[in-house]
């Protein structure tokens, strides 16, 4: 069967393709979606061989050409599933190409040399008599050579089911890829929608009111300050979290900003270390990733407790990696630690995993009545 064929073929079978493709594919019919996959790809085949045997008997229908035609399907058959079920994912996917090619031609030219080797069957030699027209010359049997034009023509047919399948798959990889993003696009958008929510957190704002009242009503100097702060905080919550990025100099300056809201409310000297002078203030990151670890320290290390409760905080920047570190003591109490910042350690990770794939590393751990948390982003 040489190309021409080919070509025709998937000509006159496109309408009945389209309407066996219409019918497996509705939902209603066949919920399961794998299934309707395999009867797809059924159904395109039993319409490739009916065209097949169209052609080849020039409309009639000529029981002896079925193992002409079997034999060709399944040959073909053999070279599409192969190439997209093995050859492609396991070496084109890695990069092999060198590889690849080699097996290519190993298949394409064993698939031909098939061709040739099944033609002394008793049934397919069969079907070459019945079909074969008056006026064409005939080999005597064993005598036709392997390496003639037929082999050529079953060489371009071959290569010719190879493009199609490796176009097949191909489509099918650019179709799961969008699949993916757009199931990543809804679920990151879920989770910055908890997270903005999270963001605005009533209990430090109705605080941080309080304070601003207190420092008012006693007429300290530190009032118009304070209340600069808090609206660079809610600004820099409201709008610049908009931006896909912010400088790590704005992220460092909303930190400082929390830290002194909750220094207002300890009575004496703190133990309360902050390193955050290594830095690269114009490396851009995502906002808002290290807050909730800072919230959560301040929450439950007791840090009112000047005697036994201490945070400790660095930050500081290698390169294009940032690296955060806190610590926090541990009170003899007992409590529930598995939420961060009201976000929730869960949705930290997801946060992180979506936004840093591949490019960061957290650590959380808790021992010896300290706290402690590593994180590790490259931001490049």
């Amino acid at each position: 069967m040489n190309t021409m064929l080919l070509v025709e073929i998937c000509k006159s079978s496109a309408s009945v393709y389209l309407i066996f493709a219409g019918m497996a594919t509705h939902k209603w019919w066949i919920p399961n979606r794998q299934t309707r996959a395999v009867l797809l790809h059924i159904l395109v085949w039993l319409a490739y061989g009916t065209v097949l045997m169209n052609w080849l008997t020039f409309g009639y229908f000529y029981p002896a050409a079925i193992p002409l035609v079997l034999r060709t399907l399944i040959i073909q058959a053999g070279i599409f599933y192969l190439n997209i079920g093995l050859l492609l994912p396991r070496l084109m996917e890695r990069n092999r190409f060198v590889a690849y090619i080699l097996l290519v031609i190993v298949l394409v030219v064993g698939a031909s040399l098939l061709y040739e080797l099944t033609n002394d069957w008793p049934l397919i030699r069969n079907a070459f008599i019945a079909l074969r027209p008056p006026h064409r010359p005939r080999f005597p049997h064993g005598h036709r050579p392997i390496w003639g034009p037929w082999f050529v023509n079953n060489l371009f047919s071959s290569l010719a089911i190879l493009f199609i399948s490796t176009i097949y798959w191909a489509i099918a990889q650019a179709r799961k890829r969008l699949q993916w993003e757009f199931s990543m696009k809804n679920e990151n958008l879920q989770t910055e929608l908890k997270f903005l929510k999270s963001q605005i957190n009533p209990h430090f704002l109705f605080n941080a009111l309080n304070n601003i009242y207190s420092l008012s009503y006693t007429h300290s100097e530190k009032t118009p300050e304070m209340i600069m702060k808090l609206s660079n905080m809610l600004r820099y919550m409201l709008y610049e979290n908009n931006e896909r990025k912010v400088s790590l100099q704005e992220e460092i300056t909303y930190i400082r900003h929390y830290i002194d809201f909750q220094l207002l409310k300890i009575e004496g000297q703190p133990h309360l270390e902050i390193d955050m002078d290594q830095v690269d203030g114009s490396l851009m990151i995502e906002p808002m990733l290290f807050i909730p670890f800072i919230e959560n320290s301040f929450k439950h290390s007791n840090i009112e407790d000047i005697r036994h409760g201490w945070i400790k905080l660095q930050l500081r920047t290698e390169g294009k990696k940032v690296y955060f570190h806190i610590s926090n003591s541990i009170p003899a109490r007992t409590y529930t630690k598995d939420v961060v910042g009201g976000i929730g350690l869960q949705n930290i990770r997801k946060r992180l995993e979506l936004l840093y794939p591949n490019k960061h590393q957290l650590n959380i751990t808790s021992h010896d009545q300290v706290y402690e948390v590593d994180l590790q982003i490259d931001t490049q």
